[in-house]
């Protein structure tokens, strides 16, 4: 019976392929232990003294001499990220090897030591992530489209509540257009004052009426998410352009309040109006009782002291401490939200409202839109007198910060190396 060393024992119980090459001898291989046989399915008595042209095809033996040559030149440990071996089950195992070059003490000569991971599992498991990754981003991709239909559902809802109000609105400027008509088919006198006049207003009026439809024409578009940096004062005059009717009919005073100097914000235009005339109109149905409906829009900029973490969350927090944000507030003095419906007011269909009137939907896609601009939609009882304030809280920047769920520890080979025996 064959007496086996410390040495060889060791070697061969170790959990990873271990060979060494005689670089002197052509690079024949002297050291074979049992985890190099269970992988190359190769025993020892038959590899040791054999080169790699012996054993693997040539293609694969080509590319093992490349690398030993590579290692006794650089002299030092070279790593070899993954490979791929063909093994005589068809199967492909995965290999991470290290080698380096070693001279013996006693006898000079030069050897390359080879150890090598089997990284099968590994390569199997990622591959499954991967895969189940690329389920989960088409997934994804269609859940945001639907998302995306439901947004211009909710839309073109919008759509129909607004169209009374933005025809009335086209109608007046209209109406004086026709009367300037009128007055100006009757013979133009050069020493008439009010020519100049009445053509001004004209003008005013065709720009008015432009102005609406080309509001009303944006909102209704149906795209991608755009941003782009815009000041909120601008589209708040659009929205209130947009819902004039529906205020004025209301007898709804408005009451803006926006400091001098606030930050723009990114926005989808379009989209975020869609977000503003929903509260707008919202807000003014609540106030259909009120004696003085009375509608107050305020915005700040503040930088957040101290955001709670959610414990448990599975995703981090909308916004952190330090952040700079623009806060947009919209009061109104109407009913308020009942205590019962308070934890239901972004439930999809969820309505208070007589059937008919709404489907529920404006509050949760507004909701949505906003999240999709970085930020953070609220609506609760306002804290000092009656009413609700919805409360819009946005990010100055176009990006917040990201967090890396995968930091790579050292660069891979775009491909790994295949080779077979």
């Amino acid at each position: 019976m064959k007496k086996i060393s410390v040495v060889e024992s060791v070697l061969d119980n170790l959990p990873v392929a271990v060979f060494a090459k005689d670089a002197n001898d052509d690079f024949r291989f002297v050291l074979w232990n049992k985890k190099q046989e269970e992988i190359t399915t190769i025993k020892a008595s038959k590899a040791i003294g054999k080169d790699d042209y012996a054993l693997f095809s040539e293609e694969s033996a080509d590319y093992f001499r490349s690398v030993d040559k590579a290692v006794l030149k650089r002299g030092s440990l070279l790593r070899v990220p993954e490979e791929i071996i063909e093994s005589r089950t068809g199967d492909d195992i995965h290999l991470r090897t290290v080698k380096i070059p070693v001279i013996e003490d006693e006898t000079g000569r030069r050897l390359i030591v080879g150890i090598s991971e089997d990284i099968t599992e590994n390569v199997k498991s990622r591959q499954q992530l991967e895969s189940l990754n690329k389920n989960l981003m088409a997934a994804n991709k269609e859940l945001q489209e639907t998302q995306l239909q439901l947004i211009q559902a909710e839309k073109l809802e919008s759509i129909g509540r607004l169209a009374a109000g933005v025809a009335h609105e086209v109608k007046n400027p209209l109406a004086l257009l026709l009367l300037g008509v009128d007055y100006l088919s009757q013979g133009i006198d050069p020493d008439d004052a009010n020519v100049d006049k009445i053509l001004k207003q004209m003008r005013e009026a065709v720009e008015r009426a432009d102005r609406i439809v080309r509001g009303l024409v944006d909102f209704s578009s149906q795209r991608a998410l755009s941003r782009e940096p815009i000041s909120l004062r601008v589209v708040i005059d659009e929205v209130l352009l947009l819902t004039k009717h529906e205020l004025t009919r209301s007898n709804t005073k408005v009451e803006i309040d926006f400091p001098e100097e606030l930050p723009p914000v990114f926005l989808d235009l379009s989209k975020f109006e869609q977000v503003l005339i929903n509260l707008v109109i919202n807000a003014v149905h609540a106030m259909s009782k009120a004696k003085s409906p009375k509608l107050q829009i305020h915005a700040r900029c503040d930088s957040l002291d101290e955001v709670k973490k959610n414990e448990g969350a599975r995703k981090y927090e909308v916004f952190r401490t330090g952040d700079r944000v623009v806060t947009l507030e919209i009061f109104d003095n109407g009913t308020g939200i009942q205590s019962k419906d308070a934890s239901r007011v972004f439930d999809p269909f969820f309505t208070t409202k007589a059937t008919g009137v709404g489907t529920g939907l404006g509050l949760s896609v507004s909701r949505k839109i906003v999240e999709l601009h970085g930020g953070k939609l609220t609506v609760k009882n306002r804290s000092i007198g009656k009413g609700a304030v919805a409360t819009i809280m946005l990010p100055t920047k176009l990006d917040t910060g990201k967090v890396s769920l995968k930091e790579p520890i050292e660069p891979v080979p775009a491909e790994p190396r295949k080779t077979g025996n």
